[in-house]
């Protein structure tokens, strides 16, 4: 291996690639089968892990014709074909490609943070030991430095009910945040960069997901949110150390609580391996949730219960509700049944007995609840959708929750929303397998679509109300549905839902329900879009164009040129645009191939096509006259009067800019309305009245706050900025393009970060400063030669050139300005006339 390169899992396009690939690794590592496995195993013991593969495991996860592996095995392998020469970024790569070519990186990118503890248990049990320990070294002698605890230990043993009355025991906390990362849950273990961007944008930061698996800008990103707060975050159900160490924020004041059923290996952290309760703690158990009389009149056989269950909390709280609810059976009978089940279940699982038990004594509506709610492809519920899931009344299905709640078999996170303990939720599945048809499982998911998708489009009539007609009309839930009150509301209802829906979604592309991901994909573009939530518009509207039938193709693919705009892959956005325009006009679809003529458009003024994006806005606006759509023509016209503005054809650009503002208000669309005044202030900075610009780009900060629009915002706060410093404020000014450059950053939007810094630059020069100014410039440059923008490397070049000649180098001014004037040449915009003047000004 010396000297050489171990493969890479790159541009894999598939399973068997993917397959090819690993074996290759083996081949470089020269490792024979026998030694793999044996360091597999020994890494697995060393790290407290129950499940060690079998020699002929881990022979075929390396032949050829492999559909599916288990990913935990593959990262395993990986490690230990790596040992010589561990890289851990080169394992997460791995294990991210894997994801990527099973379609498993869609579910691993939708993840659900909370900024609220879990309810605690009302009266905790056990733990005595395991607390003491906790708030000696954590909670205890007033300790700033970061704390970081992993707990782990065998399913069921009560790992997140400790770390959960743990963190509700921690006094001062200014900040919560928590996640499930479903290392053991039947969906894809969450994504770490994933949980990242929806710590930060849960502090109120908003972001887009950066290709790759370095995490380290956005955990230092996390940190900085948290500098100076007392925080404590619950990372749930951890798959390994790799999924961990990007969310460790590493801040003065931070605690960090984990779980996970492997023992990790996090340097600096403390780790309290949890095991069965003790003969005390299992009675002590039992008699809080059974009645005394019961256990003092035989207290052998709940001593025989407890052993039989292995001590283990979630199973002995499972038997504990059954007791209670049979009152007719003797503990003894209660005994006998676990027993019975002990000897016929496959495996001598102490949690599956009690889990068989339990489901045993349930009714059968309980029993079809529980295997309906299994099928819930999201983060958790409320009585609403698990109604429907079970066909069954709200009422009724709100008293079966209940008593499912009772018997530990569901846990209720926040008040009116449930959730499924991963070991419940996989017995559950199993049984619907067992029992239920596959005609009735797929019922119930498709009213569980059918459900969300009328919802969602109920929120979205009041969230975006101008845009109903573009819009699908679907069939009304089963259940009565009552509409937001308002658009604030409907956004909250939009947010608390979101991963449910998106994961509808994505199952649904799965399960052969192409209508209802097409819809979903459809419906919720527009909120996705506005609260910056790309990564989930990515996955949605991916999965959504590759099992949409051709005719509703084009739509999902305009949604998804869209995020690929907004994330700055303009070839890809190019790309989709055009087959999306392909499909519309093909299909004599008005509105689409109105968005598809926009789109296109916008795409191509960003790599300095003008003449071919103005003739889209025309072919568009004429369209959209044709049909009679107001709204339509309004976002055309929106981007006539920032290409004709930049074309120098300044009295057309205010005109138009009139004109769109008028239909804009006239339709209600204040997103488009707040864009619109950014331009037209543009429009007044070229024709010298400044204040009225200034004016114009202050009333667009204001609606684009109004609205939640941070890329709109950031724009505005440029032309505010440009504006300011025209008027000699050049403190208010500097304050102001900052903050856009700021937002730039956090939204990732490269366009608005190379404008932001180009502005900057012209600022310092204004201001005295004209180092700083050149430094400013050529970031610009670099970022916009990394887009392909040649408007924003003209004006790089020109602004570093008049840096230069304040600096005294007009030799280096002068080339500058030649590199300035090819580019305004090429793009027939008025500041080459400006350059030339200056070029022959130096040169003289």
């Amino acid at each position: 291996m010396s000297g050489t390169v171990p493969p890479r899992p790159e541009a894999l396009e598939g399973m068997a690639e993917f397959g090819s690939r690993l074996r290759e690794l083996r081949v470089w590592s020269g490792v024979s089968y026998r030694e793999l496995h044996r360091r597999i195993v020994k890494a697995r013991t060393a790290r407290g892990v129950a499940e060690i593969p079998a020699y002929d495991t881990v022979y075929r996860c390396l032949q050829p014709g492999r559909s599916r592996l288990d990913v935990e095995l593959v990262v395993d392998v990986v490690r230990a074909l790596l040992a010589d020469e561990p890289d851990e970024q080169a394992v997460l790569a791995w294990r991210q490609a894997y994801q990527l070519v099973t379609g498993a990186a869609s579910d691993a990118a939708v993840v659900n943070v909370t900024d609220r503890l879990p309810d605690d248990l009302d009266v905790f049990t056990g733990r005595a030991d395991v607390l003491h320990r906790l708030k000696r070294s954590v909670f205890e002698g007033g300790r700033a430095e970061p704390v970081v605890v992993v707990v782990d230990g065998m399913a069921g043993v009560g790992k997140t009910r400790l770390i959960v009355h743990a963190a509700h025991l921690l006094p001062g906390v200014d900040q919560v945040l928590a996640v499930n990362l479903r290392g053991y849950d039947p969906r894809e273990p969450a994504e770490p960069g994933a949980v990242l961007d929806a710590f930060v944008r849960l502090l109120g930061v908003r972001v887009n997901r950066l290709p790759g698996v370095d995490h380290t800008a956005r955990t230092a990103k996390l940190g900085e949110l948290l500098k100076g707060k007392r925080s404590v975050l619950l990372l749930d159900n951890a798959a390994s150390a790799e999924q961990v160490k990007p969310l460790l924020p590493g801040v003065p004041g931070s605690v960090v609580l984990i779980t996970s059923r492997r023992r990790l290996d996090l340097p600096g952290a403390e780790r309290l391996q949890l095991g069965p309760f003790t003969p005390a703690e299992s009675a002590e158990l039992l008699s809080k949730s059974v009645k005394p009389a019961r256990l003092q009149a035989d207290p052998d056989t709940a001593e025989r219960i407890a052993v039989q269950v292995g001590q283990l909390p979630l199973a002995l709280a499972l038997v504990a509700g059954r007791i209670e609810a049979s009152p007719d059976w003797s503990l003894t009978d209660h005994l006998e049944r676990l027993v019975e089940r002990g000897r016929t279940l496959r495996m001598d699982d102490a949690v599956e007995i009690a889990l068989a038990q339990s489901y045993a004594s349930l009714s059968p509506a309980h029993r079809t609840l529980l295997r309906m709610l299994a099928l819930h492809p999201g983060a958790d519920f409320d009585t609403s959708a698990a109604a429907v899931l079970a066909a069954a009344e709200e009422a009724e299905t709100s008293t079966l929750l209940g008593d499912l709640l009772a018997g530990s078999l569901l846990q209720q996170r926040s008040p009116g929303r449930f959730e499924m303990h991963d070991l419940v939720r996989v017995y559950a599945a199993k049984c619907g397998s067992d029992e239920d048809p596959a005609s009735v499982r797929r019922a119930a998911f498709t009213r569980l679509v059918d459900h969300y998708r009328a919802m969602a489009a109920v929120a979205m009539a009041v969230y975006a109300p101008h845009e109903t007609d573009w819009r699908p009309r679907v069939m009304p839930s089963v259940v009565p549905l009552v509409a937001p009150a308002d658009r604030d509301a409907a956004l909250a209802w939009l947010e608390a839902e979101r991963v449910n829906l998106v994961a509808c979604g994505l199952r649904a592309a799965e399960q052969d329900l192409p209508g209802h991901a097409v819809d979903l994909s459809w419906i919720l573009y527009r909120y996705l879009d506005d609260a910056g939530h790309y990564a989930d518009g990515e996955v949605l509207h991916a999965h959504a164009a590759r099992v949409a039938p051709r005719a509703s193709r084009g739509k999902t693919l305009s949604s998804l040129g869209v995020v690929y705009w907004r994330l700055g892959k303009f070839g890809e956005a190019r790309e989709v645009y055009a087959e999306a325009l392909t499909i519309a006009t093909a299909s004599g679809d008005h509105r689409e191939r109105i968005r598809a003529l926009i789109n296109l458009g916008l795409v191509l003024e960003r790599v300095g096509a003008y003449a071919e994006s103005l003739a889209n806005y025309f072919q568009a606006i004429e369209i959209s006259t044709m049909i009679g759509s107001r709204l339509a023509t309004a976002h055309a016209l929106h981007n006539v009067v920032h290409l004709a503005e930049r074309l120098g054809r300044y009295d057309e650009a205010y005109d138009r800019a009139q004109e769109c503002l008028s239909m804009l208000r006239e339709t209600g669309d204040r997103v488009t309305e707040g864009r619109t005044l950014n331009s037209r202030a543009l429009v007044n900075l070229s024709l010298g009245r400044l204040d009225q610009a200034r004016a114009d780009a202050e009333e667009a900060i204001a609606i684009a706050r109004e609205v939640g629009n941070r890329t709109g915002e950031g724009y505005a706060l440029i032309t505010s900025g440009r504006a300011l410093g025209a008027l000699g404020a050049i403190e208010p000014a500097r304050a102001r393009l900052d903050l856009a450059l700021l937002i730039a950053r956090e939204v990732a939007n490269r366009d608005a970060e190379a404008l932001a810094l180009n502005e900057s630059g012209t600022l310092h020069n204004l201001a005295g400063s004209p180092a700083a100014g050149y430094d400013q410039h050529r970031a610009a440059l670099a970022i916009a030669e990394e887009l392909g923008d040649p408007y924003e490397r003209a004006r790089s070049h020109l602004g570093s050139a008049r840096a230069l000649v304040r600096l005294g180098n007009d030799r280096a001014a002068q080339a500058e300005l030649r590199l300035a004037l090819v580019l305004f040449d090429r793009l027939q915009t008025p500041e080459a006339d400006t350059v030339a003047t200056h070029l022959a000004a130096l040169s003289a």
